[in-house]
């Protein structure tokens, strides 16, 4: 059949797309006709036009196109989607129709589609009952309470339940750190993560970064038989052994992305494949609202980490030393377990400030702050004043401590640096966390007088 002039008075953007069957079974996927204003918007509108080219030579290859163009074609079968195209920076609302198959058996379908830079929420809530349903339901779920990580927990389950999926995950990524932040999983009884799978190790984050390339810019990524699955093999080996030791056959995955910032992805392994479109539906609508809840919830965190952080030195500021006391006074449990307390103080700064200027003192706090952080974690470090610094300790026993104390010690006094005085106190009886910092202040005090009692030439007023 002719489609040249039938494409011709389809308003909008309009192909026919062609699934040239083989004997061998390598059926290929061309563009049997495009009017003008499909043309254009591939940027061909100044090519002749030739029948049966490969989709490719239109647009980057698409394994999500695929799927859909075969699902549409052989199970003629209506497919519409809304989507992220993010590769072209725009929102895709497609609609694909099957046409009447050919003598020679070649399938048809006549394909179009609007194209527009931001999301329509008119568009995002047309959808069916039940998948508006099972959305809502997500909804809801992420606003049963402020547990951000039990919320997740629960969702996890639900999407899995949605796919009909043995297996179900949202893996949030730290790209700052390199590494994966949190991955919520859920599996039917019989689909647990092989223990020589790499899912769950720390390299698993190498596999999970490769993802995007993988994507090629779509919004999805999809296996729904062996030879899409083997195709992976070629762009990650890794990944495919990963798949195979996991006994997985079918797998659709999203990105969770908001202002072309990448979250992490959600995924649904072993689906019901005969929902594919459905799934597809409730995956895309699923990562859009499940971004948008990691990114608040990751700027709220942020928010709140500016709220305590010290902005000049990077440590803890006075007001989460205050919280963490308070916390120490009352709870029930501080007498069963040791409470260590080191005080900082860094010798001379005032007159630096006031001699040299603002900018080298601030410079010599920032040392200091970087000689503390190499010897204890960043979560235990506050800067007290201004010069003065606290490390809490409530986690390790007494040797650990004095071990600590002892290289911060030997770090305190070096020649041309920074110089500052130290004190601790270490107790495991019970004692009122007040008596201890009482006594750790009282201890740096001595050591400051002992620095300038064994160091007669250093001025008082001075950090060196």
């Amino acid at each position: 059949m002719d489609y040249s002039a039938m494409i011709d008075n389809v308003h909008g953007i309009a192909c026919i797309v062609s699934l040239r069957r083989a004997e061998d079974g390598n059926d290929t996927i061309t563009i049997t006709a495009a009017n003008r204003n499909y043309l254009a918007s591939v940027n061909k509108q100044d090519e002749e036009f030739i029948p049966n080219r490969p989709y490719t030579y239109y647009i980057y290859p698409d394994p999500n196109f695929e799927v859909l163009t075969r699902n549409c074609i052989n199970e003629h079968k209506i497919e519409h989607q809304y989507v992220n195209a993010a590769r072209y920076g725009a929102w895709l609302d497609f609609y694909m129709i099957p046409l009447e198959d050919d003598a020679d058996g070649n399938g048809y379908s006549l394909f179009s589609y609007e194209m527009s830079p931001m999301s329509d929420s008119e568009k995002l809530i047309d959808i069916s009952a039940a998948t508006a349903y099972m959305v809502l339901k997500t909804c809801i779920k992420l606003r049963e309470n402020d547990d951000f990580i039990s919320n997740f927990d629960s969702v996890v389950k639900d999407i899995r339940s949605q796919c009909e999926s043995e297996g179900c995950s949202i893996i949030l990524i730290n790209n700052e750190e390199n590494r994966i932040d949190t991955i919520f999983y859920d599996n039917t009884d019989n689909f647990a993560p092989d223990k020589n799978d790499v899912f769950l190790k720390p390299e698993f984050y190498d596999i999970v970064i490769n993802w995007e390339k993988i994507m090629e810019g779509t919004n999805c990524f999809i296996i729904t038989n062996d030879e899409e699955l083997n195709a992976v093999k070629l762009k990650d080996p890794a990944w495919y052994e990963s798949l195979i030791i996991s006994r997985i056959k079918s797998l659709v995955l999203y990105p969770l992305r908001t202002n072309n910032i990448l979250y992490g992805y959600i995924l649904a392994s072993n689906f019901n494949s005969d929902k594919t479109s459905f799934i597809r539906e409730i995956m895309e609508l699923n990562s859009f609202i499940l971004s948008a809840e990691v990114e608040n919830y990751r700027m709220r965190k942020k928010l709140e980490m500016i709220g305590i952080t010290d902005m000049l030195t990077g440590v803890l500021n006075r007001n989460a030393m205050s919280k963490k006391i308070d916390e120490l006074i009352s709870d029930e449990h501080s007498g069963k377990k040791g409470i260590g307390i080191v005080f900082i103080d860094v010798n001379g700064l005032k007159t630096v400030n006031d001699l040299i200027g603002h900018n080298e003192g601030d410079e010599i706090l920032k040392n200091v702050a970087s000689k503390i952080r190499s010897v204890y974690t960043g979560n235990n470090i506050y800067r007290a004043g201004g010069d003065e610094f606290l490390v809490i300790i409530d986690d390790m026993d007494k040797d650990r401590f004095s071990s600590l104390f002892d290289k911060l010690r030997s770090l305190s006094r070096v020649k041309g640096e920074p110089a500052f005085a130290i004190g601790a106190y270490y107790d495991d009886t019970g004692m009122d966390i007040n008596r201890i910092m009482h006594i750790a202040d009282k201890n740096m005090y001595r050591d400051k007088a002992d620095y300038y009692e064994t160091n007669p030439d250093a001025d008082r007023r001075t950090s060196f």
